[in-house]
């Protein structure tokens, strides 16, 4: 009996074959990537017809807003939120509403982190922590909400006037228990936030009492606080008449303070000057902190007699890595959260990331009036409907 021995060279050929194809295969791939990153004209090429990040309002989910009175638009975790009636209304990523919070607001001022939502009542007493469709506390303030701070383990901070002091600033944990309060008798408070280890309540104060503006960054120990000592243990004063606008703690516990004219990067008792918002020669248009990890400006140039183009400048603040993204447009608004930023043209809407590159790009007939951004999924909202964009 004769058996069918292989024949060395054929399985020899065909390992030279495959291993041909598959070096083939790899090339062109780098060869794609390669020209992906460095065409501009390929990679819209590619992101329109190839990758499909081009959508429009015909293909895309809607909520329609047909509550009769005034509505605000919250986004929260994966959720759209409708906020109407004293209620929230909590719409999936494919406009199906799941869920609905009772709530005594209608004019809110909120925050948002990880699976908390801190809201309340603007001017008023109201002021509620919300974790998914229950509310986890709360509390009737004593003065004039005037704002809130939410961090990813529930802590609260909140700003209130119309006492004898120009602002107090009060702390809560995660179950609504009152850790302290911060007076300021000579300063009015513009912003505060917690870090995100519970270590550290940094709030923004701005002096007007003076012949100059004097705006002020204090850092407070939340343990020494809790026991009587609320002293801030750091304080940084700005140059005077440079405006704090917003503060916001990062990724790695960094504290980013936005001024009128430069966003700075405070850690551990170290203040450095990162992105400039008044520069010669150059018109900065937006910028913001709202990202996880990253700060970002936008930069008009003109480019003939009624045409301008727009440069989105994004800088990590762990590496200081920049990213450029450009856009052929003049931005008439921007929204950013995450690691995504919205920019608005009108009837067109890019969204990009923090490494600069398009994620997905919406058109419409008609101009958008507001976006919000999610976790994976973006609202275009209009006056009676949001349209929903996947991300």
């Amino acid at each position: 009996m004769k058996l069918d021995v292989p024949d060395s060279r054929k399985l020899n050929h065909k390992k030279v074959f495959i291993t041909t194809g598959m070096a083939m295969l790899i090339l062109i791939v780098v060869v794609i990537v390669v020209i992906y990153y460095s065409s501009e004209e390929f990679r819209n090429f590619m992101d329109k017809y190839i990758l499909r990040k081009d959508v429009t309002e015909e293909n895309v989910p809607m909520i329609e807003i047909d509550y009769e009175s005034n509505t605000n638009v919250i986004p929260y975790g994966k959720y759209i939120c409708i906020l109407a009636e004293n209620t929230l209304f909590e719409y999936n990523s494919s406009g199906r509403k799941e869920k609905e919070v009772k709530i005594e607001v209608n004019t809110p001022v909120y925050d948002v982190e990880d699976k908390y939502l801190v809201i309340g009542e603007k001017n008023n007493q109201k002021l509620y922590l919300i974790t998914g469709d229950h509310i986890v506390w709360e509390k009737n303030i004593e003065g004039n909400l005037n704002k809130v701070t939410v961090n990813k383990n529930g802590y609260v901070s909140a700003i209130i006037s119309g006492t004898t002091y120009k602002s107090v600033i009060v702390t809560y944990d995660e179950k609504g228990n009152e850790l302290f309060k911060s007076y300021l008798s000579n300063a009015i408070a513009v912003d505060a936030c917690i870090s995100p280890n519970n270590e550290n309540l940094a709030y923004a104060e701005v002096n007007t009492s003076g012949t100059a503006i004097q705006s002020n960054i204090k850092v407070i120990s939340m343990e020494e606080a809790k026991e009587k000592n609320t002293e801030p243990k750091y304080t940084y004063n700005a140059d005077q008449s440079n405006l704090i606008i917003k503060i916001r703690y990062q990724d790695k516990n960094k504290l980013i303070c936005m001024y009128e004219d430069s966003i700075h990067v405070m850690q551990n008792e170290q203040d450095t000057e990162i992105l400039k918002l008044d520069e010669d020669e150059k018109k900065v248009t937006f910028a913001d902190i709202e990202l996880t990890d990253s700060v970002f400006r936008t930069i008009e140039q003109s480019v003939g007699l009624f045409q301008a183009n727009t440069m989105i400048e994004i800088k990590n603040v762990n590496n200081e890595k920049e990213n450029v993204y450009n856009a052929q447009e003049t931005v008439k608004s921007i929204v950013s959260a995450e690691n995504i930023i919205a920019v608005n043209f009108g009837t067109e809407v890019e969204f990009i990331n923090t490494n600069g590159w398009l994620v997905k790009r919406y058109t419409s007939t008609q101009s958008v009036r507001n976006i919000v951004i999610c976790d994976g999924v973006a609202g275009i909202i209009y006056r009676d409907k949001i349209e929903l964009i996947s991300l």
